[in-house]
Formats: C-alpha cells, structure tokens, sequence
C-alpha cells in the first residue's frame, strides 16, 4: 500500500511531480533549517563560523541541483559554473572545518588555497559558456548533461572543452575525496590521542562521530559520483530513485550539521588546558628535561611509587574529571614527566591509565556481596565514569565482556 502511493507521488508513467519536486528539495530543505539555527545562534568560535560558511556554499550548490533536476535549463545554464565552483568547494571547506576542531585555533587566509581547483575549473567553466553560441549551449546541456553522451567528432571544439571539463571535475572530485577522508582521520585520531593524554573523561570531548561521518561521506560520494555518470535525465525516467541520492545527501548534511551545532569541545579548550599554568612550570619542565630522560633512575622509581600510592590508596581515579595537570600538581612535577612516566612504565596514555584502575574498582563493585547488588549505572559513577555508555564502552574493551555479563559470571 505504501510503495504504491509513493510511486503514485512520483508518477513514473507520466511526467514526475509531487514526489520527485520533493526529493529535489530534500536536501536543500535539510541545509536551510541547519544554516538558519546557525545564523540565530550567532556563535564566535571559529569552528561553527565556518561551518556555517560550509553550508552557505551547499545551499548554493543545492539551489543549482534544484533548476538542474527540474530542467530550467534557461537558468541553470548560468549556474552551471557556480554548480562546478560550489561542488568542488564543498570536501575543502569541510576539510578545514576538521582542521579548526583539531589543528588551528583560527583561520588562516592562506587556507583559500584548497579552493584553487574550484576556482580554476569554474573559471574554465564560464569562459567557455561566454564564447558558445547558444544552439551550443542547448546541444551541450540536452545532449551531454542531461543526456550523458560521450565525445563525438561533429561537435563543436567549445563543446567538446565542456565535456573535458566534466570529467576533470569527475577526477578532482575522487582525488578530494580521497585526500579528505584520509588526512580528516587521521587529523581527528591525532586530537583523540592528545585528549586522552590530558583528560580522564573523554566523553563529549573525542571526535569519534566525526570520524564515522567522514567514513558515511565516501559512501555519499559514491552515490554523487554515480548519479554524475548515469546522467540526469536517468532521474526523469526513473524518477523513485532520485530518492536513493537525496535521502543519502540529506542523511550526511544532518549529520554534518548535527555534529558541528553540538560540539562543544575543539583545539582551542584542549589548548587552554595545555597552555593552563603558569610560567613557573614551563621552566620546571625545561629543567627537568634532563631527570626524565633518566628512566631508570632512583627519582624516577620514587615517582613512579608516588603516583602509584595516589592511585591505589588515595583513590583519585575516582574524581571523574581529574586532569594531568591536577595530577602532575599533586606529585609536584610537571604534565610532560607524569605523561611520559605512565607511557613507560605502563605503556598506556593518562585516560586509559586511570580507566584501568576505575574498572578494577567497578569489578570489585561488581562481585561484591555485602549488602545489596549495586545497579550497573550506580557501578558505574562510584567508579569515576560520569556516564553509564561511557562505563560499557571501556569495560566491554578491557574485559570482552558486558559488566553485567561479567557480574553473572563470577557472582
């Protein structure tokens, strides 16, 4: 009953209407409401300022695939251009996006460089529709964009430039892909692990959402790439699979926007936490350079048994905010000598260290059979975690097993 009122919607038979008008605006819709919850936020941090440039830009590229897909072709033969510059703008600008949450603590001007392929070829672009006549303008747009033809002899040498500049795009838009997703991750693998050296809860603070929607763009790229092979006009015949592109697109900007509206944590908190302190400790660290290369040294093992005291008598794992920096204060050392102490001693980071010592607590937790059974979410934060999924997470990873699982199996 369903599927027939929705291939009724779309009028596969007859021209497409309702559904397929929908579809086309699906995304733009998505990208409209995120921009102006942006807009009215009105934020500073860099981050989110650029993000909402990142939208702008999509809106444009989306309002080109509207005229595109519902063939004003009067129009879009103007936005043709701007279609090529705002497509090959968008992995970029999402890319330097990633960089102001991991790397940059504000915009560089010399980041326009990542837009020199867009610039060039939309350039390229609109020169060519200057010196085409218009019945070359009408056989480019019919004949190749809507209808995909290939090269062929008879046409005209600024036709045939066209159909060269889509399949450079068709390239450049793989290779920023590609470079994109592999230097987003491992930009965002490179913030987790300065993270985790610095904090002992990391919840709300790590990018791991971002780094699955990097990995749902390739899938979202796939599907752009396919829909510009098979040719628009593939759409009008078959207009119910215009869904599988929009929905796929729509999925993406949400996430995309979703993620940046609610991120709270990025390079420019981690860096003042790591910059927190005063001058005084910049200098100790500086003249303790030396004592820490001495890993085997007698102060060395007397901090080590130091750290380990507070840990296993005073119990401070169960502040679930305690930081390296409070740590390093209590010991009276510095951040660098604690971190690098705990790495080769344990051959962990600060957050898993800690944990480790959090998840022999809640196991005790766990079997223990004085008074009554403890629910797991109350295990939980009397173990230092500040969340329950937190506490599954990094139990199920240190012990293979769920916590209540573990509670059955050894009660």
């Amino acid at each position: 009953m369903f599927s027939e009122k929705f291939l009724y919607l779309l009028n596969i038979d007859g021209e497409p209407t309702m559904g397929y008008f929908i579809f086309t605006l699906l995304p733009l819709f998505v990208v409209l409401f995120w921009l102006i919850l942006f807009l009215l936020d009105g934020q500073k941090e860099s981050a989110k300022r650029f993000l909402t440039l990142f939208l702008c830009v999509v809106l444009v590229n989306y309002i080109a695939h509207w005229f595109y897909f519902n063939h004003n072709y009067r129009v879009y033969r103007v936005l043709d251009s701007i279609w090529v510059f705002t497509s090959l703008s968008v992995y970029p600008l999402y890319y330097y996006y990633l960089r102001l949450l991991t790397t940059d603590t504000r915009v560089n001007k010399r980041c326009v460089w990542i837009l020199f392929p867009a610039i060039l070829l939309s350039l390229f672009s609109a020169v060519l529709y200057q010196i085409m006549s218009p019945e070359e303008i009408d056989l480019f747009i019919q004949e190749i964009l809507y209808h995909n033809r290939e090269m062929h002899s008879t046409y005209p040498l600024p036709v045939k430039l066209q159909l060269v500049r889509i399949h450079l795009f068709r390239y450049i838009f793989v290779v920023q892909v590609v470079v994109v997703v592999f230097y987003g991750i491992r930009m965002i693998n490179r913030f987790n692990d300065k993270v985790r050296t610095y904090y002992s809860n990391v919840q709300n603070k790590e990018l791991k959402n971002l780094r699955l929607l990097l990995l749902f763009l390739v899938f979202t790229s796939v599907v752009s790439l396919i829909s510009n092979l098979i040719g628009k006009d593939f759409f009008t015949v078959h207009p119910y699979l215009l869904a599988v592109p929009s929905i796929t697109h729509s999925l993406a900007l949400f996430g995309i926007s979703y993620a940046g509206y609610h991120q709270l944590f990025s390079i420019r908190e981690l860096t003042r936490e790591v910059n927190e302190g005063c001058e005084s400790e910049i200098k100790r660290e500086d003249e303790m350079g030396n004592v820490s290369k001495g890993l085997n040294g007698k102060e060395y093992d007397q901090l080590y048994s130091s750290l380990e005291l507070l840990m296993q008598q005073e119990k401070i794992y169960l502040n679930p905010e305690l930081r390296l920096n409070e740590l390093a204060s209590m010991l009276g050392t510095n951040r660098s000598y604690v971190s690098r102490l705990i790495h080769n001693r344990r051959n962990l980071n600060f957050c898993d260290y800690v944990n480790d010592y959090r998840i022999e607590h809640a196991k005790n937790l766990l079997t223990s059979s004085d008074g009554d059974i403890l629910p797991i979410e109350e295990v939980a934060l009397k173990s230092g975690f500040t969340s329950n999924s937190t506490f599954y997470r990094v139990f199920s990873v240190k012990e293979g097993i769920s916590p209540s699982r573990y509670r059955k199996l050894h009660m």
